[in-house]
């Protein structure tokens, strides 16, 4: 196997991640899955269905907050385009300043931020990932699966040449080789957990003493990993002909359809002469065929999160879109600017006001645009007054007018003197 490849697969393993943030919340996460294992419900794809369910509900609050700045910014879009229209062709900097402020106050008016509905989402972004490391690492976070290969682990550590027989079984399984310590338990639990019916008969052959151990083990392995009564959580679908491959079909037409349910309160998605219109729409269109192509490639495991987080998605949206119909905007409008506030008042600033700062705004961009004309002027006006002042005094200085207004320029000045 390729060096580059066998690195990823190690990073890959289903030891617990450490990764910065994403590592602690997988934790947490991971209690939550083994107590869902704990209650009774022993195999890996149900526990992974009613684990996304917990996790969606959980995050429920957030969903709602970013899809009330989906509806408020439906009715900001047309006065910001407006605003984008009106300076359309101007870029200098007082109309840019004017154009910013203008645009703070509409979003003032609303009671919105710019970066409202971003925040929402970048909260979740940690959450998905750290749940994503859940799924892939199963036996890292459920103790019950753990235990059950840590029997076979064990007594085939206290075998003689193990670490070889264990390597050339990976290698023959396309499983990592280089790059692992085998003789750490973890790396083994690791490497047994995706292990198929296949390589555990493999492993039998080549530690006949411990057949009745690991046939046992095994085999209340495959049956907590299995689905629809023969999928292996642990094998990737491929691209051949099989049941399997009605999970990556399944995971590309929940994401469709969950696609489809949020943009109903997403005017940006249904108004293609909205900024950013054209790009959303092609991510609705690559989104669902990338679930496709992810959830071929990796384990089956991975596919049933990737249906059941569409589905509670598309299931709880439906319920917030009927829930968003009845939202008043002039309610949620007050309620925001009150909030923002109150936010002000504790920083020492004074309230939103909206007309002011339009008013601020227009009378910024006259002083600025004022300040320039002058400075124009007076980049211009210098050079050629004097030039001109001094080319007429050359041309004039031998006439007798221009002598007679030099003497009279000398009693006027010798008057004021005395």
């Amino acid at each position: 196997m390729p060096d580059l490849e066998v690195k990823t697969l190690n990073f890959l393993l289903l030891t617990k991640s450490t990764t910065f943030i994403i590592g602690p919340i997988a934790t947490l996460l991971g209690y939550i899955m083994d107590g869902i294992y704990k209650l009774g419900i022993h195999n890996v794809a149900w526990c992974i269905i009613i684990f996304t369910v917990i996790v969606n509900l959980l995050l429920l609050p957030l969903t709602v907050k970013q899809q009330r700045f989906m509806k408020l910014n439906s009715i900001m879009q047309p006065e910001l385009m407006a605003l984008q229209k009106k300076y359309k062709d101007r870029r200098d900097q007082a109309t840019m300043q004017k154009m910013q402020m203008e645009q703070q106050a509409i979003y003032d008016k609303y009671g919105a931020t710019p970066t409202g509905g971003c925040l929402t989402t970048f909260i979740q972004l940690p959450i998905m990932f750290a749940l994503y490391q859940v799924i892939y690492r199963i036996p890292a976070y459920i103790g019950g699966i753990k235990e059950m290969l840590m029997n076979v682990v064990t007594p085939v550590m206290q075998q003689p040449g193990y670490i070889d027989k264990i390597a050339d079984l990976a290698k023959a399984n396309s499983l990592p080789i280089d790059k692992i310590d085998y003789s750490a338990a973890d790396k083994l639990v690791d490497l047994f957990g995706k292990f198929n019916a296949a390589a555990w008969e493999e492993l039998k052959g080549i530690f006949p003493a411990l057949e009745n151990v690991i046939a046992e083990n095994s085999e209340r392995f495959l049956g907590v990993n299995s689905f629809l009564g023969g999928l292996n959580l642990t094998e990737a679908p491929g691209f051949k002909l099989s049941l399997a491959l009605l999970i990556p079909i399944l995971a590309g037409l929940t994401q469709w359809l969950s696609v489809k349910t949020m943009n109903v309160n997403n005017a940006s998605a249904q108004n293609e002469d909205m900024p950013g219109a054209g790009a959303m729409k092609s991510m609705n269109t690559i989104m669902p065929i990338m679930s496709v192509f992810f959830c071929i490639t990796f384990p089956i495991g991975i596919g049933i999160y990737w249906v059941a987080s569409s589905t509670v998605r598309m299931v709880m949206q439906l319920g917030i879109n009927q829930y968003m119909k009845k939202v008043n905007v002039d309610d949620m409008i007050k309620v925001n600017i009150e909030k923002r506030n109150k936010k002000r008042e504790r920083k020492g600033l004074p309230p939103i006001n909206a007309n002011a700062t339009i008013k601020s705004a227009n009378r910024a961009a006259e002083v600025a645009a004022k300040k320039r004309e002058i400075e124009e002027e007076r980049a211009k006006k210098p050079q050629t007054n004097s030039t001109d002042y001094y080319k007429q005094k050359r041309e004039n200085m031998g006439t007798i007018a221009s002598r007679a207004r030099m003497v009279q320029d000398y009693e006027e000045k010798k008057g004021k003197k005395k």
